[in-house]
């Protein structure tokens, strides 16, 4: 296990070398620059602000400076929110992000596993037949417009939710279920295929012959295996969440790290690019970490090597 960890714990240095090195080339090669949008300024003005944002100097050095500010821990200073880093942007808007994305983390899993065990377990019944449609609804319709209808009738019609914004726990219950809703389906879909496969095995036909209750072969036993493919599911929703929150926090105006990756891209904000893509990477490979190990403790049969 911890040999495991640690050839992990590599590779994620590796994957992020890689990435910080693709990015950062990509943007600083791009046409136009962090100033290009701004009026016209004196040369003297811009020579002084290159050299300030350490964008001063051949490509090369700038690669290698700015790698070395990051195995310290400073992601820099923002070209476009002026007097403020990167980290300090981060660390503002990131916690917002990150309590989105678990509350939808959450209702895509719980909601997802236990419509998909619901219709494998009442398999070729109407229960299957309308946990599968709605499923297939809910992959079909795109979040843009998902999260108006639901300001429409919950917001603007019955006044129960708020319309958006970032005041109270009531305000995230729209973003989160709009954001969790295709999740729900695509989990739904993955767990009924799997479970149906795993009732059909020897050792819930044993347990079944044994006398045991249905829900407890089912709860007990079966869901245990059933569920790592869902699992191994686990790791990249947890990513896409983040990522894919940009457009619920767009529609709902969270003040969350998606509006700043959007707005680093449109201002070439360099730093602040290079600093979310850096966060999102290291996220990823984390939870992809963390989604092994939790196969480990599922099914003893799989062995970390």
């Amino acid at each position: 296990m911890l040999a495991f960890i640690l050839r992990r714990t590599i590779s994620l240095f590796v994957v992020l070398f890689s990435v910080i090195t693709i990015t950062f080339f990509l943007v600083r090669l791009a046409p136009g620059g962090p100033f290009s949008r701004e009026r016209k300024i004196p040369p003297a003005i811009e020579k002084q602000l290159l050299a300030r944002y350490k964008l001063d100097g051949s490509l090369w050095q700038q690669y290698s400076d700015y790698l070395k500010d990051v195995v310290r821990g400073d992601l820099r200073l923002s070209t476009k929110y002026r007097d403020r880093s990167v980290n300090e942007l981060l660390a503002q808007s990131l916690p917002v992000s990150a309590t989105l994305g678990l509350l939808a983390f959450v209702l895509a899993t719980t909601g997802g596993v236990w419509l998909g065990t619901l219709a494998a377990v009442r398999h070729h019944s109407w229960v299957d037949t309308t946990s599968m449609l709605a499923a297939l609804t809910l992959i079909s319709i795109p979040t843009f417009v998902t999260g108006p209808v639901l300001v429409l009738f919950f917001a603007l019609k019955v006044h129960w939710l708020p319309v958006g914004g970032w005041s109270s726990w009531t305000s995230l219950i729209l973003p989160a279920i709009t954001l969790a809703g295709p999740y729900v389906a695509y989990i739904a879909r993955l767990m009924r295929t799997s479970m149906l496969e795993v009732l059909n095995q020897d050792f819930v036909r044993t347990a079944r012959a044994k006398g045991l209750a249905d829900s407890r072969v089912i709860y007990g036993h079966a869901l245990k295996v059933a569920v790592l493919p869902v699992v191994s599911f686990l790791g990249p929703l947890a990513a896409n969440l983040l990522t894919g929150s940009i457009v619920v926090e767009t529609i709902f105006q969270i003040p969350g790290a998606g509006g700043f990756f959007i707005n680093s891209i449109q201002n070439r904000d360099v730093f602040l690019l290079l600093g979310i893509t850096i966060v999102y990477c290291a996220m990823l490979v984390l939870l992809n970490l963390f989604v092994d190990i939790a196969y480990t403790w599922l099914d003893r049969r799989i062995k970390l090597g």
